[in-house]
C-alpha cells in the first residue's frame, strides 16, 4: 500500500511540475476547415495575444475535411500534453452523433477550453439572378426542382443542417454542394458558379458590404446586432428556424487541469481585446469566452438538440 501511494504522490508531483513549466516550446491549434472562413478567423485573430500571454508561438495549421473531424482525428493521435489544440465549429465536435464511426466523443475524448465565438448562418445569392429577397429565391427553386445549386462550408455542419430544415420546411428542392470551409465556398459564390450560399458570416459579410453578393436572410431568431438591416427567417415565415453557430477550441482529454486553465484564461483575455472584438464584430462574430465548465455545460445540452434536429433533417442517413 505504502508503494501505490508513494507512486501517486510521485506521479501527481511529476504533473505539477509539469504543468508548472509549461509552454516551453510552440503551441499548434489545428483549425478544421479551409482557410478564409469564420473557423479560420477565430482562431487565428486570438493567437498573437494568447502567443504573448503565454510566452510562446502559437501555431495555427489548417487541416480541412470530414466536417473538422479530419483536426480532431489528429489531436487524438497526439500527446495529452497542451502543446496540440483544435479549433472547430460546434458541428465539429458533435460529428459522431450522424457518424458513429469516427473514433473520438467529444465528452469522452475532449477537454473544452472557451467558446471563441458565436455567429449567424446567412443564406446569401450572386446578383445576376436578381433575386431581391427569400421568396424570390424560394420561386426560383421551386420551378426547377433538384437543379438550384447552393454552397455549405461542408457536408455534415450546422450550416449544412440549418440549410436542410429551412428547405424542408419551404418545401423546395434544391442541391448542396458542400467545401472543405467557407472561405472555398465563397469563392464560387462570387464568381457566379453557384447562385446560392448558407454559410457563417465570417465569409460573407466583406462581400457583401463591397456589393459582390446580397444577404437575404439569418437563421438566428434575433437579428443579428451587427446586421439590423437582415431579417431572419423567422421573420418571413419560419419560426422553427432559430440556428446560431459556434466555434471553439478543445484540448485533448487528459491534459492536466492547470493547463487547461492557463489556455482558458489567455484565450479569454485575448477575445476581450477591443481589437479583436471589433474585427470579429465586422464579420458578425460576436466574442463569447467564458470558462471550461461553461463550454462543457453549452455542449451538453446542445449535442441533444443538434442529435434531433440532424434526425429530422435526414443527415444521417448515408
Amino acid at each position: 500500500m505504502k508503494r501505490i501511494i508513494i507512486g501517486i504522490l510521485a506521479l501527481s508531483f511529476c504533473t505539477t511540475a509539469f504543468a508548472q513549466n509549461w509552454p516551453d516550446r510552440p503551441i499548434r491549434v489545428l483549425v478544421g476547415f479551409a482557410p478564409g472562413g469564420t473557423s479560420d478567423l477565430s482562431a487565428r485573430l486570438p493567437a498573437d495575444l494568447v502567443s504573448k500571454e503565454l510566452g510562446q508561438n502559437v501555431i495555427v495549421e489548417n487541416r480541412p475535411g470530414g466536417s473538422g473531424s479530419i483536426a480532431i482525428e489528429a489531436l487524438m493521435r497526439s500527446s495529452a500534453d497542451g502543446y496540440t489544440l483544435v479549433s472547430g465549429s460546434d458541428s465539429s465536435f458533435y460529428q459522431p452523433v450522424i457518424n458513429p464511426k469516427l473514433p473520438y466523443r467529444a465528452d469522452r475524448d475532449l477537454a473544452p477550453i472557451a467558446i471563441l465565438v458565436n455567429q449567424p448562418i446567412i443564406i446569401a445569392v450572386h446578383p445576376a439572378p436578381g433575386w431581391k429577397n427569400i421568396k424570390d429565391m424560394l420561386n426560383a427553386a421551386k420551378a426547377q426542382p433538384g437543379t438550384v445549386p447552393y454552397a455549405i462550408s461542408s457536408p455534415t455542419g450546422t450550416q449544412a443542417l440549418a440549410a436542410l430544415l429551412f428547405f424542408r420546411l419551404a418545401k423546395a428542392n434544391l442541391t448542396a454542394v458542400p467545401y472543405k470551409g467557407g472561405g472555398q465556398a465563397i469563392v464560387d459564390l462570387i464568381s457566379g458558379n453557384v447562385p446560392i450560399a448558407v454559410l457563417g458570416s465570417g465569409p460573407i459579410v466583406p462581400q457583401a458590404k463591397a456589393g459582390r453578393i446580397k444577404m437575404l436572410a439569418v437563421t438566428s431568431g434575433k437579428r443579428s446586432k451587427a446586421l439590423p438591416e437582415v431579417p431572419t427567417l423567422a421573420e418571413l415565415g419560419y419560426p422553427e428556424i432559430d440556428i446560431v453557430q459556434w466555434f471553439g477550441v478543445m484540448g485533448k482529454a487528459g491534459t492536466p487541469p492547470e493547463i487547461i486553465n492557463r489556455l482558458s484564461a489567455a484565450y479569454n483575455k485575448a477575445l476581450d481585446e477591443p481589437t479583436v472584438e471589433k474585427r470579429l464584430f465586422n464579420v458578425a462574430a460576436e466574442t463569447a469566452g467564458g470558462t471550461p465548465e461553461d463550454m462543457a455545460k453549452r455542449m451538453k445540452i446542445e449535442m441533444a438538440i443538434w442529435a434531433k434536429a440532424a434526425k429530422e433533417a435526414g443527415m444521417g442517413k448515408r
